[in-house]
Order: C-alpha cells, then structure tokens, then sequence
C-alpha cells in the first residue's frame, strides 16, 4: 500500500500549506541555524551558500530544503 494514494490528493495537500515568497538574494534559512521547518521550492532558483561561496543551485520544483536532520 502506498502512503500517497494519487497525485491529485498529493497536490490538494500542498495546496493547504502556507506559502512564503523570498526576493532574489534574500537569505531564506541561515547556515548553521535551526528553524524547524522544511521549504519545498515552488518555483524559482535557490542558491546555497556555504561560507560566502555559491556551492550549488537548484531550480526542480518539488525540491527539498530545510531542517532535514533528524532529532
């Protein structure tokens, strides 16, 4: 058994949650920091910085980003 039915029932559950808009070049997780939340990209282009250098981007709507350690 699968634990997404369909994918219209996987979209109708991302539609309920918030949605945050970031301007080009804004920080939206701070490195090191724990916020708790997890950030799946919508649209756009995400940099990560690492030390003040650019390691990768990432612009696949679906991605992941976020707290994704386990505590």
């Amino acid at each position: 058994m699968s634990l997404i039915p369909d994918k219209a029932t996987l979209q109708n559950s991302f539609a309920t949650l918030p949605l945050s808009t970031y301007r080009a070049g804004e920080t939206v997780i701070a490195d090191g920091s724990r916020t708790g939340r997890l950030l799946i990209l919508r649209k756009g282009t995400v940099a990560i910085v690492k030390e003040g250098t650019e390691i990768a981007q990432v612009a696949e709507p679906g991605a992941v980003f976020g707290e994704l350690s386990v505590c």
